[in-house]
């Protein structure tokens, strides 16, 4: 039944996309079979698979980045309900920031290249990484620390025993959403800030309004973002769901 509604959303999609190119004309939007030919060539091309690693190496970059440092700021932090409730309204801020204030920032501070898109993924996604990992440190259970103060327990097994399975439903939770936000925010940022990457190619089809061709690029932005959610993102909202489960049945 998945497949059958798989098939027909895609046939309504195409059957609607091809009824709006017969309305306005093809120099606006132009046809699937037109867009599917660009497509074809495109991805028969070197650069066409360059552009697409740039922008994945971009984004996972800015990522790993984020989830470094919330990890190591969110269970220092965590740690310190003093701390956290400090800390509480400035990644709240944080979390409000829109993606394009981080892009022109950091556009007037690093002009264009590589290091915009990565830095805007980082401080777009590091807020929601950092209060996920606070929280899961936050809920642990306090006893657990006293009894490994109790029998001297090294800090090091504190942290692999205690602190990061307690947290890792939070963090899975954050890291499914933070994966989704990081692939857009990373085809955003490359659009406004960067030669480089699908975002600029994207940018370059419209300078020369080139239709067929922004529609491909935009077909690619989909089906990774989709390849992204199948591969990446329900999996690791399958292992959060799991993990916290399994902690209720402990319980």
């Amino acid at each position: 039944m998945k497949g059958l509604s798989l098939v027909v959303s895609l046939g309504l999609a195409l059957g609607g996309w091809q009824l709006c190119s017969l309305a306005v004309g093809t120099m606006l939007v132009p046809s699937p079979m037109e867009v599917g030919r660009e497509l074809l060539h495109m991805v028969m091309q070197a650069e066409t698979w360059l552009t697409l690693s740039i922008t994945v190496a971009r984004g996972a970059a800015g990522l790993l980045g984020a989830l470094v440092c919330a990890l190591v700021l969110g269970i220092a932090t965590g740690s310190s309900p003093k701390a956290m409730r400090l800390l509480a309204p400035l990644v709240a801020a944080l979390q409000s920031c829109p993606p394009v204030l981080w892009i022109t920032l950091l556009m007037v501070w690093a002009g264009t290249g590589s290091l915009v898109p990565m830095a805007v993924v980082f401080a777009t996604v590091f807020p929601l990484l950092f209060a996920n990992v606070a929280q899961g440190c936050l809920a642990l259970d306090r006893r657990l620390f006293d009894m490994a103060k109790l029998y001297h327990v090294p800090r090091w097994r504190i942290l692999c025993r205690i602190i990061l399975p307690g947290i890792t439903p939070y963090l899975l939770a954050g890291l499914s959403y933070a994966a989704a936000t990081s692939w857009k925010v990373t085809a955003v940022a490359e659009f406004l800030g960067s030669s480089t990457g699908i975002g600029a190619k994207l940018f370059w089809a419209y300078r020369m309004l080139k239709m067929p061709e922004i529609f491909a690029w935009a077909s690619i932005v989909v089906l990774l973002g989709v390849v992204l959610e199948l591969m990446v993102i329900a999996p690791l909202r399958l292992s959060a769901e799991s993990f916290t489960g399994k902690i209720r049945e402990k319980a």
